[in-house]
């Protein structure tokens, strides 16, 4: 921790012993009466154990308070003696609950070492009782915490999954977590002296993302990215850089769950690296499920995947869930907050505080921002989050910053049209997409709109991870868009669940989707046609002059999706173990407008809005054109964005470090006693 500068005197350091020791002197100060029996630094979290549970309840505004003064995160836990029997808390909160509230003895979990008793229910609202009523009562009559998620109304094994592993290495992450705390609080030995970002992968390019910050105390990883557009060394962030060591490495923070920028996370705990990865609870949950199938897809290809099974498993026991808007330190000078990207479930634009008020960084994963009164289209997500408190330098993705993509509304009718031309001809509708966002929002659109007669009632098959992501969408409705949560909370209906929709879970279904008479429409992964169902689909369709291949994301420059969008008419693909040439005979189409990436207009409006305004902007997740384009225009125009002086745009190259802070001695003085 460091003392506010003053000016003509040094930055004062505190050692992270000196700190420890004064927050548990703050602590035993503030909350004497609270018959503590232990103290202790679990990752971000200071952890403090009372013997009186009903203290926890009793004390929660002066928690409150300490946290406030102390800008740290704590949480309070009753002792494992004061707590009461796994049999009779499991009994209390069955025979306690809320009438209308069913609970399967299944669904109840204990992890001893956090004291939580975890529920899972379709009515997280109602068990919790209003003012969080039936979640004290628990606490205060069995001493365990109350921890209530939502059951999906699909059922989710990665869900599952992840709470098995949690509670069965809940002592291995207690560890882990203390290890973690120790480095977070370990003394500070320069303080951020210089800010640096290096880019390893995704600048002047798509795929790979991967940044390091360092600022000579820290060093902190924001994605670890996985390029789709080929394998060997280039589909690799460069862990070749010089600046990496990752013994080093003192966080990695995720912005979502895309391959691009989570796909090869686990590599780094392969390769050593033990520290803390933060990411929003749904990026987990999805990744989870992402990178398990990586290793699959790998394995029954017969070839030996990145990473395996018991480094995945390692990164989760090292992960830590950090909610939107939620402050949390990363190490002795950085501070970690997510907010909303727009882009996908969980999605977060970064932001990373340095120094007591020395510098701050935002970053922006993937976004889409559009105006909410403006907006007359079916969304998704809300749009990026534009208020924060201060921004010094923003890393902007620029994936479509040359391109003025038609309208949502445009993009709809387009594919309406499609459809309807499609099905009069007695073809099938193929739409390959990401099984994350862009497959979600293709089943919610085409249900409303058979629904609304604005395309025909028609067999919707649904292949590949779609199921398993779409059943962890329907855990988070409170993140989505306020039209698709008023749906769901309110009115008591799943929008990603029609009549016409089936979920493909073996060959006959796909044979079904395939060969079956009449009109159809398949949704399956691959997004970029590099693998998953939609090969077999397009193998076996391709030929056929009635059906329809329609593109509805990006196409990343060397995917066989590129190459076909591009207009090639002959591919050679593997087929039943020999290389067969397919002619391309059905018709191709590119929509654009329904991207999850905020088109050109949509990154001007982002920056318009965007409060403060940074001095320095950082482009980079696009192609050299786009990058290119964006830049000039945002040097052109800075003043009609409401930027009070032109920002320094940056384009930088992987492997190029940008000097952030200071960038010059009159910025260095500006910033530093500012």
């Amino acid at each position: 921790m460091e003392s506010q500068p003053q000016a003509g005197e040094e930055r004062r350091l505190i050692s992270g012993t000196q700190l420890r020791r004064l927050i548990v002197t703050e602590i035993y100060k503030n909350l004497g009466d609270a018959e503590i029996t232990k103290i202790e630094f679990e990752g971000p979290e200071i952890a403090i154990y009372v013997k009186n549970p009903r203290w926890i309840l009793e004390g929660e505004e002066k928690v409150k308070e300490l946290a406030k003064q102390l800008r740290k995160r704590i949480v309070v836990r009753s002792d494992p003696k004061a707590r009461a029997t796994k049999e009779f808390t499991l009994r209390y909160i069955i025979e306690n609950a809320p009438e209308d509230v069913a609970i399967d003895p299944s669904d109840i979990q204990f992890d001893e070492v956090l004291g939580e008793v975890r529920v899972l229910t379709d009515k997280p609202g109602k068990l919790i009782g209003k003012g969080k009523a039936f979640r004290n009562q628990v606490l205060a009559q069995t001493g365990w915490r109350l921890e209530v998620q939502r059951k999906p109304p699909l059922l989710s094994k990665t869900l599952y999954s992840i709470n098995e592993l949690y509670l069965m290495a809940s002592a291995e992450r207690r560890k882990a977590l203390r290890d973690i705390g120790e480095r977070i609080y370990r003394d500070m030995i320069v303080g951020p002296r210089h800010i640096r970002v290096i880019g390893l992968g995704g600048f002047g390019e798509v795929g790979r993302s991967c940044i390091l910050v360092d600022t000579a105390e820290s060093k902190i990883l924001l994605d670890v990215g996985f390029s789709q557009s080929g394998f060997g060394p280039d589909s690799y962030p460069r862990f070749d850089a010089p600046e990496l060591r990752i013994d080093e490495l003192d966080a990695v923070v995720i912005s979502h769950a895309h391959m691009d920028h989570v796909g090869l996370a686990p590599l780094l705990y392969k390769y050593g690296y033990r520290g803390p990865i933060y990411m929003t609870p749904p990026t987990r949950d999805i990744a989870t499920l992402l990178l398990k199938d990586f290793i699959d897809v790998f394995v029954k290809e017969g070839k030996e995947p990145p990473f395996t099974l018991k480094d995945l498993t390692t990164m989760l026991n090292h992960t830590i869930t950090v909610n939107y808007d939620v402050v949390t330190d990363l190490s002795p000078d950085a501070k970690l907050t997510f907010s909303d990207a727009g882009h996908v479930l969980g999605s977060a634009l970064v932001h990373i505080h340095i120094g007591q008020g020395l510098f701050n960084i935002l970053y922006t994963g993937d976004i889409k921002y559009y105006s909410i009164k403006e907006n007359k289209a079916l969304r998704l997500q809300p749009p990026a989050n534009t208020e924060y408190h201060r921004v010094e330098a923003l890393i902007l993705e620029s994936t479509y910053g040359g391109t003025d993509t038609p309208s949502r509304e445009e993009a709809e009718q387009r594919l309406f049209q499609l459809i309807n031309t499609v099905y009069q001809r007695g073809g099938k509708v193929l739409i390959p997409v990401m099984a994350v966002g862009r497959a979600q929002d293709m089943m919610v659109l085409l249900g409303k709109a058979m629904a609304e007669k604005k395309i025909p009632e028609m067999p919707i098959y649904i292949d590949g991870l779609i199921y398993e992501v779409t059943a962890i969408y329907t855990a988070y409705p409170e993140l989505l868009s306020k039209e698709i949560r008023d749906e769901m909370l309110n009115q008591g209906s799943n929008p990603f669940i029609t009549p016409q929709m089936v979920f493909v879970n073996d060959q006959s279904k796909r044979d079904e989707a395939i060969y079956a008479q009449g009109p159809a429409i398949i949704i399956s992964t691959s997004g970029m046609m590099v693998g998953g169902p939609i090969l077999e689909y397009f193998k076996r369709l391709a030929e056929d002059a009635r059906n329809a291949l329609v593109f509805v994301s990006y196409q990343a420059s060397g995917t066989l999706g590129r190459r076909i969008a591009d207009g090639e008419k002959e591919v050679q693909l593997e087929d039943e173990g020999k290389l067969r040439t397919f002619k391309v005979n059905l018709e191709v189409q590119r929509i654009e407008g329904f991207s999850g990436h905020a088109n050109r207009s949509e990154l001007l409006a982002f920056l318009r809005r965007l409060t403060p305004k940074p001095r320095i902007v950082v482009l980079n997740h696009g192609e050299t054109a786009q990058l290119a384009s964006l830049a000039s225009t945002i040097k052109a125009r800075w003043d009609k964005l409401g930027f009070e002086t032109p920002p320094e745009v940056i384009v930088p190259e992987n492997l190029e470090a940008v000097r952030l802070y200071p960038r010059s001695s009159k910025l260095h003085t500006a910033l530093l006693y500012s």
